[in-house]
């Protein structure tokens, strides 16, 4: 499985003009040659919590139509992070669109930042279910930046079935050893793929760590982001290294949850 990530640096409020810039660079792809793109979170905002809240628009306006084409043109499942608005909730949104250019899941982030100066859970909607779908034979979870420090999330869509874990932020750089450190340990420890992409730039004075990354079910990572530039990263991942690995170290299996007060 092929699998794309691209370090986007979204222009805070410029919701039109970002999925545009989104949608050139998915024409940058090649069909045939792409299985799954990933880009960061909140990509069409800004990440800016007063921008979010004014910039937010209904999915009725039907505004991811240019990504929706290009993900049929690739014939390959895309995964932005945007906004959502519904009524006077918004949320932060994973929206995944499958080969056919059809949305086919959309995860609203479920455990929001509470860490100042960022406050998402003053301004923004949690989600109410986990982020779990199915594309080309392969299970997917999905989990969103600040997400990543709630192993009972990663660990609940393993035993799901996912093999690969999604992961669009928009971390901090101040706090960039910390990504890197729970982003291998979600990988080793559920014995899954993680590929995780990096926004980069600045807003509301917090400035973004990049560092996107692809890891193996080992631990190893396969391909790194800078930790400042716009930019492209890939692998081709063997998902037949999920088996081997659990078959090698039968950890998951060895689990006793009756024992767990969780």
């Amino acid at each position: 499985m092929k699998i794309f990530v691209h370090q986007f640096n979204a222009e805070l409020g410029a919701v039109d003009r970002n999925l545009k810039r989104i949608e050139g660079l998915l024409a940058e792809l090649v069909p045939g040659e792409t299985d799954l793109v990933l880009f960061p979170e909140m990509c069409d905002t800004g990440y800016a919590m007063d921008v979010i809240v004014e910039r937010a628009v209904t999915w009725d306006e039907n505004h991811l139509a240019g990504i929706k084409r290009e993900a049929a043109r690739l014939g390959a499942t895309v995964v932005v992070g945007v906004s959502e608005r519904t009524g006077n909730d918004v949320f932060n949104t994973a929206a995944v669109i499958d080969a056919a250019g059809k949305l086919a899941c959309k995860y609203r982030k479920t455990h929001l930042v509470s860490i100042a100066p960022i406050h998402e859970d003053r301004y923004l909607t949690p989600g109410g279910a986990l982020g779990f779908f199915a594309a080309g034979g392969t299970n997917f979870g999905v989990m969103t930046c600040y997400e990543l420090r709630f192993p009972e999330v990663a660990r609940t869509l393993t035993l799901r079935g996912a093999r690969v874990l999604l992961v669009p932020t928009a971390w901090p750089a101040v706090r960039v050893e910390h990504l890197t450190s729970l982003l291998r340990a979600r990988a080793i420890e559920n014995q899954v793929f993680v590929v995780c992409a990096g926004r980069v730039g600045t807003d509301a004075g917090t400035t973004f760590s990049g560092n996107s990354m692809i890891i193996d079910p080992n631990g190893t990572v396969l391909a790194r982001g800078s930790a400042g530039t716009e930019e492209w990263i890939s692998a081709d991942i063997d998902l037949a290294a999920v088996d081997a690995s659990r078959e090698r170290i039968a950890a998951l299996d060895e689990r006793r949850p009756r024992l767990y007060d969780l």
